[in-house]
């Protein structure tokens, strides 16, 4: 008797825990996928790239081999992102991994060269399209920083 009462405490909890996780989950914000975050002057903006108007973004980058890689898909000129963001001579991208990427604000003022596109499982990417050998193409971006 003492078995069966211990087994069916454990099962109740076991189903009560259960419940909780799933009470928990739903609560909690969840962050979009393609989001990324702005920072000026301390400020930080989320930003969900999928609720922009985002354009096809076909290209071809050459890696530091010299392998070319092939660029298919929805994204935006990282100056129509920034365009109500001023004082700014430099951004620093950084990635999940650390890794960082510097682009002088000229650089935006050239047409089509610095997007930033929603790249492999659905994460912002960031690609210069002038770069000989794709040295700031960074994956998985979760901050601009403008300076």
């Amino acid at each position: 008797m003492k078995k069966k009462t211990l087994l069916i405490i454990l099962a109740v909890l076991v189903v009560l825990a259960a419940v909780l996780a799933v009470i928990v989950s739903r609560n909690q914000p969840q962050k979009a996928v393609s989001e990324v975050i702005i920072v000026q002057n301390g400020k930080q903006t989320k930003v969900d790239l999928g609720r922009l108007d985002l354009t096809d973004v076909k290209a071809t980058v050459t890696r530091a081999n010299g392998k070319t890689l092939e660029i298919d898909a929805k994204g935006l000129e990282m100056r129509k992102l920034l365009e109500k963001y001023s004082g700014y001579t430099t951004l620093t991208v950084l990635a999940e991994d650390n890794y960082t990427a510097e682009i002088k604000a000229d650089e935006l003022q050239t047409e089509k060269n610095v997007y930033l596109i929603i790249g492999e499982e659905n994460k912002p990417r960031l690609v210069v399209l002038s770069d000989s050998n794709a040295k700031r193409d960074v994956k998985n971006i979760l901050t601009i920083e403008l300076k």
